[in-house]
């Protein structure tokens, strides 16, 4: 009669076997002091890029290139793009002819908004594009500015608003409104016989491009020697969406088409005022000053009494001839 005495041990090996079938799963459970890290903070990421009439190319001397910020913390306000040659012993331009600022998207973005782009140096070779928050570094990268390949032929080739400057380093020099007049200038190294033609999908029809007319920039360097500049204006079409839009000149006796990036937005400047050789006093719309008339008026006045004293004098001659 000693089955009874034995139940609490068999108690206790069954309560050892739980014990042990289940400890393993409590030792797998990873405790607060060994959970994952936090993920780590996304760095700024800048990139630069050519833009033309089709989408993203490779950056090309005197073409157009963007500038795109991303990871920034949600309601950055801006940030300052500069860009300076690789290495400080080449005698190069900045990349950009101003410091280029960019914007969120909208209010939460982490990333700048779309750009259409600025106009690039005239140089080609190896910039470092460098990023600044609030005069703070926070991103960099190099981009490789590629020999435009009309560079043998054309000296400089630029699309911008009518009475501006072409070689002005504002940043939105080069941007035009859509239904606005935008100019056409291209400086070559050798000269062409008679005119040139430019032609594009925004302009409202082809340009002709002459030399020695009011819409010369005054580029030339040397009047012998070049280079020769020809130059143009027009209209832009007035329902012409906002982008990058290619304008084509037919160059070197028309065996070779040269073509240049134009940028349409609606933020682009207005030139203030013509220059004087085209000022409002003559404009079809212009009237003459008060005072103009009343001069013409006394002037009329004074001939018509000379005129009659004249007659006057001649006939009482005559009459004491008789």
């Amino acid at each position: 009669m000693h089955r009874p005495a034995r139940l609490p041990a068999f108690a206790a090996a069954v309560a050892s076997a739980l014990f042990l079938s289940v400890a393993p799963a409590h030792a797998e459970t990873p405790s607060p002091s060994t959970s994952a890290s936090p993920t780590a903070p996304v760095r700024p990421r800048l990139e630069v890029f050519g833009l033309g009439p089709h989408g993203h190319t490779p950056v090309r001397a005197g073409g157009i290139a963007a500038v795109h910020l991303s990871g920034m913390p949600p309601g950055w306000d801006k940030a300052k793009i500069r860009a300076r040659p690789a290495d400080p012993n080449d005698q190069l331009s900045y990349l950009f002819p101003n410091v280029v600022e960019v914007t969120p998207r909208d209010d939460r973005a982490t990333e700048s908004g779309d750009e259409y782009g600025h106009y690039t140096t005239g140089y080609p070779g190896r910039y470092v594009v460098t990023a600044y928050y609030h005069e703070r570094e926070i991103a960099s990268t190099e981009v490789t500015v590629n020999k435009a390949p009309y560079s043998g032929y054309v000296h400089r080739f630029d699309v911008y608003p009518r009475y501006s400057d072409p070689i002005d380093p504002v940043v939105q020099a080069h941007r035009v409104r859509p239904g606005a007049q935008a100019a056409v200038s291209m400086a070559v190294d050798k000269d062409e016989p008679g005119t040139l033609q430019a032609k594009s999908p925004a302009f409202e029809h082809p340009l002709v491009l002459r030399m020695h007319t009011d819409d010369d920039p005054g580029l030339r360097q040397d009047e012998e020697n070049g280079p020769y500049v020809y130059a143009g204006h027009v209209q832009l079409r007035r329902d012409l969406p906002e982008g990058v839009y290619p304008v084509t000149v037919s160059s070197h006796r028309g065996r070779q088409s040269v073509t240049q990036n134009l940028i349409v937005s609606s933020k682009a400047e207005v030139p203030s005022s013509p220059p004087p050789s085209s000022s409002a006093s003559t404009a079809p719309n212009s009237r003459p000053s008060p005072w103009l008339w009343a001069v013409i008026a006394v002037a009329s006045v004074g001939l018509v009494t000379i005129v009659t004293l004249t007659v006057r004098d001649r006939r009482r001659r005559n009459s004491t001839a008789a």
